[in-house]
């Protein structure tokens, strides 16, 4: 089946007003996806374990950092943004437990999903 394309046109950005985006992850692509959905108007909190150093800067740019869970937990958009050794762990902890019918789950890279896939059949076996 072949890829459906969306422009920019089909997009209906009000759909994410008053809904929570969750961005795990604050390095070079998690910023500055946070901080352009926040200075767009959207409600965004960052999930970052205590230990990270980038929980630091992410604060200091003013974005609401709480934890992974947490952030899974509250969100109604989760986008995954952590390197890619960390996120199958990160999934199973953080975002699995709290997935359910009307959150979305996103990825900035392909590896997580095969990563994600390979655990799944395993998990079936």
């Amino acid at each position: 089946m072949p890829a459906k394309v969306f422009y920019e046109r089909e997009a209906n950005p009000s759909a994410l007003m008053g809904k929570t985006i969750a961005i795990l992850g604050y390095g070079s692509q998690g910023h500055a996806q946070a901080q352009n959905l926040r200075d767009s108007g959207y409600q965004v909190i960052v999930g970052l374990d205590p230990q990270r150093g980038s929980r630091q800067q992410a604060r200091a740019d003013g974005m609401a950092v709480v934890s992974p869970a947490e952030a899974g937990k509250r969100a109604d958009w989760i986008q995954i943004l952590t390197p890619d050794e960390t996120q199958a762990e990160l999934y199973q902890a953080s975002i699995k437990p709290f997935l359910h019918a009307g959150k979305t789950l996103g990825v900035s890279h392909g590896f997580t999903i095969s990563k994600l896939s390979n655990q799944r059949r395993m998990s079936m076996s």
